[in-house]
């Protein structure tokens, strides 16, 4: 059996809202207002309380969103918020959303302030300031048997805070915010972590009005395309809005989440106005089914005209201004005059002719008189406008070219600057080209001076050696010089003495003969 809780849950894991493991019943400060670009637009931007706007006013809000669901997410908005300055716009509202059995109720309050820059640009700057209550109302919960959890989820009083900031020109309005900057848990006194809801918001506005004829003389458009950045994802939506001056306006937007949207809104009275907005989910949300968004809002009268605003004048289908009646003067003279005899009659008829006479010719003299006044007023008043118009050119046209002037002196700082970097780098890589040449050459003088030495060495070595080898081959002659010399010298003696001792011999020998011959004799 599918039980409301059931339901709940599965709104729950589709547009990650709510904390479930460590916080029970902790929900995320997040006003679904986000399709309407009339009311309650500081729940947008926290500067969107004074930007573009010139009214104060009181609005109650109501959301259903997803109408296909039982216990489906319902929220109810009731405030005061606009201009109340020169340069301040605030706002404080309160709130209670039921989101099947979880529900919170809080209240917001919204301060803004504007710096002006110059004659057409602006700074704004905003805070939301949110303080709610939030927790399981067990009176919702539907099961069939008692879960214990349910009874030990307590109630959370959180702080949360969202700043932002808006610079606006003539026609264009940019600005970021971050929602839920900070969240404060006063049960726990802790900061809410990992909040889902956490986000920096970024957009541009444009808001101009429409130079025709007819019924959209003069109506007023605009556009907010917006950028919410969150941890695990990225929205980003977009809406144009059209308000005609006879106090109805129609807008249409897109958001990447929650799908297409249109809405429409009429001015009961200047005072009293009523807007619905429709809101079809897409894609994963398609099952979910549409919104329904009713707002009722009471405009207050200004007294004074702001700076920085559109200054429309508001109208309405029901106008507040009635004509009195006028009661005929002649028609009670003639009254008088038909109680009066006919003489009377006569010469009253007769006096009143001169002086319906005399009052015609006063009246066409009065009127004449209106008509030159009032056409030298408007021709006065043309003349003013047309000479403001031709300041506000000249103006324009002055900042126009001081504008240039000033691109042009930074075009031409930037291609200086930049022909300063280009040289100093040329110069830096020819320095390091030059460095690196001459750390070339060096070591080629350094390598080539080596082989040289290395060369002469070798040559010393070989000629050493050259030199040594001679000596030891003059040595190693002479030696065998000496030797053979010693030889021969020993060979002659030898010879010598073999040649004495055969000389001898041979003297011997003969002496010996010359002996014997002598004996023999």
């Amino acid at each position: 059996m599918k039980t409301h809780l059931l339901v709940l849950v599965l709104c729950i894991c589709s547009i990650q809202m709510f904390y479930s493991q460590e916080d029970d019943g902790v929900v995320s400060l997040s006003l679904p207002v986000r399709n309407s670009l009339t009311f309650n637009r500081y729940a947008i931007n926290p500067t969107f309380s004074f930007v573009r706007e010139q009214n104060k006013y009181i609005s109650f809000s109501n959301k259903r969103e997803w109408v296909q669901f039982d216990d489906a997410p319902l929220t109810y908005l009731a405030g005061y918020t606009g201009r109340f300055g020169e340069n301040i716009g605030a706002g404080l509202s309160v709130f209670q959303q039921n989101y099947g059995v979880l529900t919170t109720f809080g209240g917001l309050a919204n301060f803004a302030y504007n710096v002006q820059l110059d004659r057409d640009s602006n700074l704004t700057f905003g805070l939301n300031i949110g303080a709610y209550k939030s927790g399981i109302n067990t009176g919702n919960v539907v099961t069939n048997f008692d879960d214990p959890s349910l009874q030990n989820v307590p109630e959370n009083f959180l702080l949360a805070i969202s700043p932002g900031v808006n610079y606006g020109l003539v026609f264009l309005d940019f600005g970021v915010s971050i929602n839920n900057l900070v969240t404060y848990n006063s049960n726990t006194s802790e900061l809410i972590k990992d909040d889902p809801e956490q986000s920096i918001q970024a957009h541009l506005m444009y808001t101009g009005y429409m130079n025709t004829r007819g019924f959209f003389d003069e109506s007023k458009f605009s556009g907010l395309i917006r950028s919410e950045f969150k941890k695990d994802e990225t929205v980003i939506s977009a809406i144009a809005m059209l308000t005609v001056p006879k106090g109805i306006w129609a807008q249409v937007g897109y958001n990447t989440v929650f799908g297409a949207s249109g809405g429409v809104g009429i001015n009961i009275t200047p005072q009293i106005a009523i807007e619905y907005n429709y809101e079809k989910a897409l894609g994963d949300l398609n099952n979910f089914g549409p919104s329904h968004e009713f707002t009722l809002a009471y405009r207050f009268k200004n007294k004074q005209n702001y700076d920085y605003s559109s200054g429309d004048e508001v109208s309405g289908l029901i106008s507040g201004n009635k004509r009195k009646p006028v009661v005929s003067k002649i028609s009670k003279a003639k009254a008088d005059a038909n109680r009066k005899s006919s003489a009377e009659r006569k010469a009253e008829a007769q006096a009143k002719l001169l002086a319906e006479q005399k009052a015609k010719e006063e009246a066409d003299a009065k009127a004449r008189l209106l008509a030159e006044q009032k056409a030298k007023e408007e021709a006065d008043a043309k003349a003013r406008l047309l000479a403001e118009q031709k300041t506000k050119e000249e103006a324009d046209a002055k900042a126009r070219l001081l504008a240039e002037q000033k691109a042009k002196e930074e075009a031409d700082v930037k291609a200086r600057l930049l022909a300063e970097q280009k040289a100093q780098e040329e110069a830096n890589a020819r320095a390091r080209l030059l460095a690196e040449q001459k750390a070339k050459e060096e070591a080629d003088a350094k390598a080539r001076l080596l082989a040289e030495q290395k060369a002469q060495e070798e040559a010393d070595a070989k000629a050493r050696l050259l030199a040594e080898q001679k000596a030891q081959e003059e040595a190693d002659a002479k030696a065998r010089l000496l030797a053979e010399q010693k030889a021969q010298e020993e060979a002659d003696a030898k010879a010598r003495l073999l040649a004495e001792q055969k000389a001898q011999e041979e003297a011997d020998a003969k002496a010996r003969l010359l002996a014997e011959q002598k004996a023999q004799e």
